[in-house]
């Protein structure tokens, strides 16, 4: 039974059971450390100076001028972090997500997707361009939930989820199983109970400070394994359907044998039958099939019998008194 809460906490597992994933984390890492740095010396050597300086020509007092603009330089570092880190995490969650399905042995479903590659790029753009749109949209609309203590955490992150799902499963839909966005946007909105689902426990997994970073990644193992769970029922749903149409096909062939023999037999007996009885046999000059079968008599015997109507010449058979011979002359009998 598929659970699509489940995946996000067997995500975990699975990633932290199969290092050869974490070689997919190195890239994407090393180049937000390598980002990180560099906003780090840009923020604090030239946007401090500037916004502090800013403020003090403002008539704000010196102390409170530096001491504002290092928080708003923190908070813009980190924003600048996170949207470099966002935006290079499509780019690496797609290798991952094709990893897993190759590891769970579906190497098969990639082979098939290949081709078209501008087709399935332009597609990728489209869809990741309208899922940018909606996430952000989304987020502004439902950020005051998380005032409301406890349920309005809860709603956050189960309104999020889905459209979180929606994004992670979308490079299956669009690249692998190659549907539009309008067809995958259908889906998700029919399956939003187990969109939802998962995606709540992977908002909830992401709100964590520090650790979302490998939540992000984790999240990405969970979906994968819940699409090549869905992969593997449908595979075993149609072998089993293939072997039912066999065994059907099978056995309405040996139907037909069997009754094909049963007519065969049935016609030999009867012609056995027929040459066997003693009493009844097939009159090859188009007699009665009835007619009695009289032994055959000499000559002597006919002449004194009498009540004999007709003699026949030779040995000859007589059925009911008349000549299986038609040649032959009836002789009245002196």
């Amino acid at each position: 039974m598929i659970i699509p809460s489940s995946y996000p906490v067997q995500g975990i597992i699975y990633f932290l059971g199969h290092p050869q994933l974490i070689t997919n984390l190195i890239c994407p890492i090393l180049f937000t450390i390598i980002w990180a740095i560099g906003v780090l010396i840009f923020g604090f050597a030239y946007l401090l100076q500037l916004q502090a300086h800013a403020l003090i020509r403002a008539n704000c007092p010196a102390g409170v001028a530096w001491f504002v603009s290092v928080i708003f330089v923190l908070l813009e570092i980190a924003v600048m972090i996170v949207l470099f880190y966002l935006i290079i995490l499509p780019i690496y969650q797609d290798g991952l997500f094709d990893r897993v399905l190759k590891l769970r042995g579906l190497r098969h479903v990639l082979d098939k997707s290949q081709g078209n590659d501008i087709a399935k790029c332009m597609r990728g753009v489209n869809g990741g361009l309208f899922l940018a749109f909606c996430q952000i949209v989304v987020l502004i609309l439902t950020l005051p939930l998380n005032l409301i203590p406890i349920l309005g955490q809860i709603l956050y992150a189960f309104i999020n989820g889905w459209i979180l799902t929606f994004g992670v499963r979308f490079h299956y839909d669009a690249e692998i199983r190659n549907i539009s966005v309008a067809q995958s946007r259908r889906e998700a909105w029919k399956r939003r109970s187990e969109y939802s689902g998962f995606g709540s426990v992977a908002v909830a997994l992401e709100m964590i400070p520090i650790a979302n970073l490998l939540f992000m990644w984790t999240n990405i193992v969970g979906c994968a394994l819940w699409v090549a769970d869905e992969i593997e029922r449908e595979e075993r749903r149609h072998q089993q359907q293939v072997a039912q149409d066999i065994a059907a096909r099978n056995n309405n062939i040996s139907n037909v044998n069997n009754n094909t023999n049963s007519n065969v037999i049935g016609y030999n007996t009867n012609v056995i039958g027929y040459g066997a009885a003693g009493s009844s046999a097939w009159d090859p000059s188009g007699m009665d099939s009835t007619a009695t079968v009289s032994p055959p008599i000499s000559n002597s015997q006919q002449q004194k019998d009498s009540g004999g109507l007709v003699q026949q010449k030779g040995s000859s058979w007589s059925f009911f008194g008349r000549s299986s011979s038609r040649n032959q002359d009836p002789q009245p009998i002196a």
